[in-house]
């Protein structure tokens, strides 16, 4: 990118031009030496257009490395779920199996009917289909962070507990933060600068320039008849195209000045929801956690209690089991659906810690 600024800032290189000419001794070379100097104002809208490029690239960099933040912090909560529904799951086939064999001993000693041992086989059986895909989801998981962090895809990982506190989120200092924050808006403000740069550019190619040059003749043999001088190159004929690249620039420029107040409304709706995604799932998890939990684990006990001193049947513990692996389960998902809610609004919001990204200028660009 820095090249590319440095090459426009440059001086127009020499023209050398060797060609046959006449002359009254009849034919011969020339050879003609011609420097443009460029002071209609080429080379400095031509370093303006470069330097927009280069700018936009760099916005475009920021902007890649916010997303892959992004997706690696989606991605380490997506393990941290998969993490805890693979121990969840395990613990629960377990029980399943044993509860299997007790009923298995409870049929042979004739306490109960051969009906409940064939219920017992059926859900170990389906909690060991449920273990399976469980491991193939961590699995998959893994993989996924791995690769986004570089690492081989079954590099095991040491993930932190998900803990959920409530989080004092304040939209309009989200939305004011992303303004100088998002690279979105560098981009764009880069780009429409880049076309007024490019319409300035066809409008000082149409200008005068002035351009130095040697001239010799019998270049082959002695040169003779040479000389300095300065030529002055002056357009006078535009068939349409430099007339139309100027209209496309300018037009150019105003669209994306337009692109830039869509991607704000874009921005606000991205940072609305992600702070409306949190809040649901802070109301979800304080759900789970004032009591529900609790409920779903005594309903298991006191179910397991029941069926071994014969006080309840079997369709009443799986059933009391089945709804403690619903709860937990959906208790699992709201914390991870929790965490990659604040991982969405530090993405709308562009707040990732800068000292992971490169300097970037504010864009110029106002909300309306």
């Amino acid at each position: 990118m820095e090249s590319g600024v440095r090459a426009a800032r440059a001086l127009a290189n020499p023209e050398i031009t060797v060609a046959p000419g006449f002359t009254k001794a009849g034919s011969d070379e020339e050879l003609l030496v011609r420097q443009p100097l460029e002071i209609n104002g080429t080379r400095a809208a031509r370093a303006g257009v470069a330097s927009a490029r280069a700018r936009a690239a760099k916005a475009e960099a920021v902007r890649e490395l916010r997303e892959t933040v992004y997706r690696t912090k989606h991605a380490y909560y997506g393990l941290a779920r998969a993490r805890e529904r693979l121990a969840l799951t395990g613990d629960l086939s377990k029980s399943a199996d044993e509860l299997d064999a007790y009923a298995a001993r409870q049929v042979e000693l004739g306490s109960r009917p051969g009906v409940e041992r064939t219920q017992t086989r059926i859900e170990a059986a389906r909690a060991r289909q449920q273990l399976e895909r469980a491991r193939a989801d961590h699995a998959d998981a893994q993989t996924r962070l791995n690769v986004l962090m570089g690492l081989p895809g079954d590099a095991p990982l040491s993930l932190a507990d998900m803990a959920v506190t409530r989080q004092e989120i304040d939209e309009d200092a989200l939305l004011r933060a992303a303004l100088p924050s998002r690279a979105e808006f560098a981009v764009s403000e880069a780009n429409r600068q880049a076309y007024l740069q490019e319409a300035r550019l066809a409008r000082a190619e149409g200008l005068p320039d002035i351009a130095p040059h040697f001239r010799a003749e019998s270049v082959s043999r002695e040169p003779r008849e040479g000389g300095f001088g300065i030529g002055i190159s002056i357009p006078i004929f535009d068939h349409g195209g430099r007339r139309n690249r100027i209209r496309q620039a300018e037009e150019s420029a105003r669209a994306q000045e337009q692109r830039s107040l869509a991607l704000w409304d874009q921005v606000r709706m991205e940072v609305q929801q992600a702070v409306a995604r949190l809040r649901a799932a802070e109301r979800i998890v304080a759900s789970y956690q004032n009591g529900l939990l609790d409920d779903s684990r005594r309903l298991l006990e006191s179910s397991r209690t029941g069926f071994r001193l014969g006080q309840t049947n079997v369709v009443s513990l799986l059933e009391a089991q089945r709804t403690y692996r619903a709860v937990q389960t959906e208790y699992i998902d709201a914390l991870a659906d929790h965490e990659q809610a604040l991982a969405e609004i530090e993405r709308a919001a562009g707040s990732v810690p800068e000292s992971q990204l490169p300097p970037l200028r504010h864009p110029e660009a106002k909300p309306r």
